[in-house]
């Protein structure tokens, strides 16, 4: 019977080093792959969150510049190739407002006639506009169209470990009642 103890005693006395160390190494992996899916969620949701960044300051820029030219009267701009990097606008109220990219620090600048030929910075400083287009067509004084502006921009973030680019479009009418009423 004492020795019937012994046996019982010595195959309950605890976990082989084998199994221990395969327990380990099972667990060690399983630990790896949840380390591996968090972190890949992070990265997820930085990239989410620069591309967010991104295409809000685009779109509030396009916008901006979108309002403007409803109502502005363009002339003799025309331009078909999409070469020219800035725009200049008549605007009823506020009278001619230019739309220009600085290129030196990315940033899309407006000025303003009043008061006394103010130049504002309409983006974010958090991207980079690397180009900034206008296509016009039907500026012509004579043409009797009504102006089409496309602006075409690109732009990425200036922060982070992966760099992003959005190439953003628009295309504005400009809707400036003097053309109508005159033709």
């Amino acid at each position: 019977m004492i020795k019937n103890l012994e046996k019982i005693k010595n195959k309950e006395a605890g976990f082989t080093i084998v199994e221990v160390i395969i327990a380990s190494f099972v667990f060690s992996l399983i630990a790896v792959g949840v380390s591996l899916i968090f972190i890949s969620i992070l990265q997820t949701e930085r990239r989410a969150f620069a591309a967010q960044k991104i295409e809000e300051n685009g779109q509030f820029v396009l916008e901006m510049m979108a309002r403007d030219i409803r109502v502005s009267k363009i002339e003799g701009q025309d331009d078909p190739t999409c070469s020219l990097t800035s725009l200049s606008v008549i605007h009823p109220t506020k009278g001619t407002i230019q739309y220009f990219l600085d290129a030196g620090t990315g940033i899309v600048k407006k000025t303003e006639p009043f008061p006394g030929g103010t130049t504002v910075e309409i983006s974010s400083s958090a991207v980079n506009f690397t180009r900034l287009n206008f296509c016009v067509r039907g500026s012509g004084t004579n043409d009797q169209k009504q102006a089409v502006v496309t602006v075409i921009s690109s732009i990425r973030n200036r922060t982070g470990k992966e760099i992003l680019q959005f190439n953003i479009q628009t295309a504005v009418s400009s809707r400036s009642v003097e053309t109508e009423l005159l033709n």
